[in-house]
């Protein structure tokens, strides 16, 4: 059975941006039952990219730093931002050797979410880069001042257990990943 329940936008307004970072716009909206809602929040984030690395050593490469947003040093995998006409996975090469200068020419695309489905929050897509090598010296313009480190199944496990490792997104595309490993051949479609 379809639900073709579609909510009618009236009205929408942008309430506050920040170019290239993020977007609030409110609507006034018609709800199929005739309802009037009239500030139905909407919040805009570009699109990003999360890398679960694999070295040929078969450990999955992290970083190690502040996040402001959590108030505390946590560990993350690789990602960032999808800038201008970039795609998804040219973003996640780029940030790849720019935050830790390894690349990859083995590159699987785990799947794509989107954060909060009522509030949009930007689109997350996913990847799994194996046999990464060391090419070149990180050179990440971020705010944080980044370790890279590495760490094997195991050990990703305590540091989601001991919640070292605390970002949904990691989490998501640490769980991806191991979904299509297990299966052997994760380039299977």
């Amino acid at each position: 059975m379809e639900i073709k329940m579609r909510w009618k936008v009236l009205e929408e307004k942008e309430v506050f941006k920040v170019k290239n970072r993020l977007s609030i716009t409110v609507q006034k909206i018609k709800l199929p039952n005739g309802k009037i809602v009239d500030d139905y929040y909407q919040i805009h984030f570009p699109e990003s990219v999360v890398i679960v690395a694999r070295t040929q050593e078969k450990k999955i490469i992290l970083l190690k730093h502040y996040l402001h947003g959590f108030r505390r040093e946590s560990i993350v995998l690789v990602g960032g931002q999808v800038e201008g006409k970039e795609t998804a996975l040219e973003t996640a090469k780029r940030e790849l050797l720019e935050e830790t200068g390894y690349t990859s020419h083995d590159w699987l695309p785990l799947g794509s979410i989107v954060p909060h489905v009522n509030q949009i929050c930007g689109k997350v897509h996913f990847f799994f880069a194996d046999k990464a090598r060391k090419t070149a010296k990180p050179t990440s313009n971020d705010l944080e001042d980044m370790k890279v480190i590495f760490k094997n199944k195991k050990e990703i496990v305590d540091c989601i257990r001991s919640k070292k490792i605390i970002s949904m997104g990691t989490i998501v595309a640490l769980s991806l990943a191991k979904i299509y490993l297990q299966r052997g051949s994760y380039f299977a479609k």
